[in-house]
């Protein structure tokens, strides 16, 4: 699993690559929550390939922390697979997510 910056100025966009699973899901959780700060945050889901139950509670756990910060985070850009995990299991209803990364900024920007 990768997790890079893609963009970094009014609105963070980070990319998540790889599978989301017990062995990486640690990992990801926490150079997210590195790179968190007080700016919106995308991010990207086009390139993770699977996402395990220990991936949801990262998922999950990443969108908890963001909210006493007062920062909104997106999902975007969830591959139909692991978009079925989500919806399957219910994390749908926790997860803030954006079929793009435009329609993710226009929530943000309130449009």
């Amino acid at each position: 699993m990768k997790v890079t910056v893609e963009r970094d100025d009014t609105i963070k966009i980070l990319a998540f690559e790889g599978q989301l699973d017990v062995a990486s899901s640690d990992f990801a959780r926490e150079e997210t929550l590195k790179l968190l700060d007080d700016k919106p945050t995308i991010i990207s889901m086009a390139k993770c390939t699977y996402v395990s139950s220990s991936g949801l509670r990262a998922l999950l756990m990443i969108a908890k922390a963001a909210k006493p910060k007062g920062v909104k985070v997106i999902y975007a850009e969830t591959i139909p697979e692991v978009m079925d995990v989500l919806q399957m299991t219910g994390f749908i209803k926790f997860l803030t997510c954006a079929k793009t990364i435009e329609e993710a900024e226009k929530e943000l920007a309130g449009k």
